[in-house]
């Protein structure tokens, strides 16, 4: 391994692996047992999707190692509450009849410790995707390279790569989070 390659993965281990037992003992926290594994399950998706797109995934219009030079701690914290946002959003979409937003944006936003902004930034999100479902993955691409980096001005290929990324990175999670028990034992064991 060369030493540039050294460096990043000692970044992403210090920014991301130091950060996420915070996240895991707040989602401990919850009452909810759905909403605590939704979100451990979420930290941890989150820190694997972090070494695959900062370090591993070298294409032409990877956003995210384009701009690993920004990459803090602050950035790596707004990486974790946006997939948290997008996950959450996706898992309320495809399950609005069993979950409501107000318990789960309340869990989230009790996990990652969201300020007000954030807050807003959630609750508008959520109610894009709601009333805008046909056109939300590119404003909400939009406003991950916005949000992480404060990129005014992006590519059509880079919003189309962060548009792929967050697509495969619930589909992911989605098959981790329900690889021993389906959503609806998971609803069910959380009812009880």
């Amino acid at each position: 391994m060369n030493y540039l390659y050294n460096k990043k993965h000692n970044t992403i281990d210090l920014l991301f692996e130091e950060q996420k037992y915070s996240y895991l003992f707040r989602a401990g926290e919850l009452k909810n047992p759905f909403y605590a594994s939704f979100y451990e399950q979420c930290i941890e998706s989150t820190v694997a999707d972090a070494y695959e797109i900062f370090l591993e995934t070298n294409t032409e219009n990877n956003y995210f190692q384009q701009q690993i030079k920004k990459l803090d701690k602050e950035a790596a914290a707004r990486f974790f509450r946006i997939m948290a946002i997008h996950h959450s959003i996706y898992m309320m979409r495809k399950r609005r009849r069993e979950l409501f937003w107000e318990e789960m944006r309340q869990a989230l936003f009790f996990v990652y410790n969201f300020s007000e902004n954030e807050k807003k930034l959630a609750d508008v999100l959520y109610e894009r995707a709601c009333n805008h479902e046909v056109a939300f993955p590119v404003l909400f691409s939009k406003a991950t390279a916005r949000y992480l980096f404060y990129s005014k001005t992006i590519s059509p290929f880079s919003l189309a790569f962060i548009e792929n990324f967050c697509y495969n990175s619930y589909n992911s999670f989605l098959e981790s989070f329900t690889r021993y028990l389906s959503i609806k034992m998971r609803l069910k064991k959380a009812a009880n």
